[in-house]
């Protein structure tokens, strides 16, 4: 709820500024407990899934950095003799996963394959809403879903629907079908009329395959499998390896327009012909090149080819030692909850990341009750938590405990975003009132807005005048692809439903249980009333605001009488810097249907 906002990263900002004046960085039970949608979504930024970072959050190459030399001019620096800097060694890091992208191709005359690595434009944002709007233009023709439903999940649904019309070709690789992979017969498409050739590629689900999670606390927990997949679904890594073998295979044949970052890729994860997550995790932590041996962790990494390394973070976490993330020892020596010896955590084991800020200028915990670390004088050791930067007390000479700010420091002022420095309230782009009565600017003015075809937006405008946000309920997940199949978890939670407050369900005449109609500028969609005391009215600058809320865990494929997308509902908008879309607060309209009956199930076909 913090971030689906177009000031969603003030929001944090705010939180991070008020941890910082009451001291909370560091500290056992300090801090944010911060919810996620999904329990590896820490586990798949940190290994590179967004555009603009590659694995640890090195950031992506763009073309104004034509060589290495110019991607190293990036480095964080300082001249403080007391900041750490961690990132200033980010050109080691930088090389050592090159070594792991392209192996003994990768030399030090070609600056070790760094020109194969692709590269963003200068400016290039291609961030989710950006992507299916280019697709929507046409601007590419391809697609793989991998694991995803974005005919459902994302902001605008149905313009991401009339996207996935206008390619040639998706592949689309889940467990379930779903509605992205049968977008070409839902509602309102004519299958006849729609060229995008779609592959589904069954795969397996998390308990039929082996690998890690890595948790919003930053423990990589290996997981192992409990059975195998169905019929010819196949695991993820199982589904790449066969599809890149059989890419490379038509490089070495007909070469094509930019062969070496195909042909020249270090792809060596098979045992016995299948896939080897073993061989991935290893990769990972990476090798010292010179004797063969796991890397016992970063600190070794270097910048001159002798190392590897797929994620600088992740090394230690699979070494000579064995498989750091299957650990599973209940010993717990702080009492604080750190249990170092269960999982592993980057980087390093720390459990908790900055926690010298956790102890005062001569090593002494701030928290004496609960101390997360402590300096050993007479042994010149800290006690506790792994250190973060294993440097003595910081006295009025030593080093920042922030060690990976170019200037040690925490900041109450936070450049480097394209708002702020300092969090401003804005409302949204869509709303009730008027008037920002905080600021004369009225929403953030640096969100872009997307206009012309399928984007509208209303604000202030009586023909949708609630506030409407989209949320999650206990029994789905995420688009409901691996929930909605299952018929205990639908009789627990069979439909979509649109709650609303006594106040609001007497003003509209509408009763518990009824079905409604829920409009927005973009789309509609039929849904249950829920009237609940949980929802109150608001009073903003003397006016009552009503606010419904919808779940959006469901689609028009299954189950028949399920509903269908609220993100049919929700705006293309979304916060400057990290474009998640603004599904938390959109203008809305509801009305009680005339006849109540089930809505009839979208009329399914078959594609010729």
């Amino acid at each position: 709820g913090w971030t689906q906002h177009t000031v969603g990263v003030q929001n944090i900002r705010a939180m991070a500024i008020i941890q910082d004046l009451l001291s909370n960085m560091g500290i056992a039970g300090g801090g944010i407990n911060a919810l996620r949608g999904e329990s590896n979504v820490q586990g798949s930024t940190d290994q590179g899934l967004l555009f603009h970072i590659l694995p640890g959050y090195l950031p992506t190459p763009r073309a104004q950095w034509a060589t290495l030399d110019d991607y190293n001019k990036t480095t964080p620096s300082t001249k403080d003799p007391r900041s750490v800097n961690w990132w200033r060694n980010r050109p080691k890091y930088v090389v050592s996963f090159l070594k792991s992208m392209y192996g003994e191709k990768a030399t030090k005359e070609n600056q070790f394959g760094y020109a194969w690595l692709p590269k963003l434009d200068p400016t290039q944002d291609a961030s989710w809403l950006n992507l299916f709007d280019e697709m929507y233009k046409g601007t590419f023709t391809g697609f793989f879903a991998w694991g995803m439903n974005p005919a459902c999940s994302s902001a605008h649904a149905g313009k991401v629907r009339q996207a996935l019309a206008k390619l040639d070709w998706m592949v689309n690789v889940n467990v379930f079908d779903n509605e992205t992979g049968s977008f070409w017969k839902g509602p309102g498409m004519d299958p006849k009329k729609i060229k995008t050739e779609v592959f589904q590629l069954p795969c397996a689900a998390f308990l039929e395959k082996e690998g890690s999670i890595s948790n919003s606390g930053r423990w990589m927990q290996w997981r192992y499998k409990a059975a195998n997949p169905p019929g010819v679904a196949k695991p993820d890594g199982d589904i790449m390896c066969e599809l890149f073998n059989k890419v490379r295979a038509l490089y070495e044949k007909d070469k094509g327009a930019f062969p070496e970052p195909i042909l020249n890729l270090k792809w060596d994860y098979e045992t016995n012909g299948h896939f080897d997550i073993h061989k991935v995790a290893k990769e990972i932590n990476g090798y010292d090149l010179s004797s063969g041996k796991l890397m016992p962790n970063f600190v070794g990494l270097k910048d001159d080819g002798t190392t590897s390394c797929g994620n600088w973070l992740y090394s230690a976490s699979y070494t000579e030692a064995g498989n750091m993330a299957a650990r599973r020892k209940k010993t717990d020596p702080t009492g604080l909850g750190l249990y170092p010896e269960w999982s592993w955590c980057w980087p390093l084991n720390r459990r908790i990341i900055y926690n010298r800020a956790s102890v005062d200028l001569e090593g002494n915990p701030r928290d004496p009750k609960r101390p997360l670390l402590k300096w050993d004088a007479a042994e010149k050791k800290w006690i506790g938590d792994v250190p973060d930067n294993a440097v003595p007390p910081m006295g009025t000479t030593g080093a920042y405990p922030f060690i990976m700010k170019p200037d040690g420091v925490a900041s109450i002022f936070g450049p480097g975003l394209n708002d702020g420095p300092f969090p401003e309230h804005y409302e949204p782009l869509e709303c009730p009132i008027e008037k920002n009565l905080m600021s004369s600017q009225r929403i953030n003015p640096v969100i872009k807005i997307f206009e012309g075809g399928p984007d509208t937006f209303l604000t202030c405008d009586p023909r949708y005048p609630f506030v409407c946000s989209t949320y999650r309920v206990t029994e789905h997940w995420q688009t409901g692809v691996l929930t909605r199949w299952l018929p205990w978890l639908i009789e627990a939670e069979p439909q979509v439903f649109c709650e609303m407050s006594l106040e609001l369900a007497k003003l509209r005449g509408i009763k518990n249980g009824e079905r409604v109609l829920v409009e927005t500028s973009r789309g509609k969609l039929e849904a249950v009333a829920i009237v609940t005391s949980r929802l109150k009215p608001f009073n903003v600058a003397g006016q009552t605001i009503h606010q419904i809320g919808m779940p959006w865990h469901f689609g028009w494929l299954q189950p028949r009488d399920g509903g269908e997308s609220a993100n049919l509902l929700t705006p293309t908008i979304g916060d400057p810097n990290t474009m998640i879309p603004e599904s938390k607060a959109f203008m809305a309209n509801v009305t009680k249907l005339r006849k109540q009956q089930p809505a009839a199930p979208a009329k399914k076909t078959t594609k010729s």
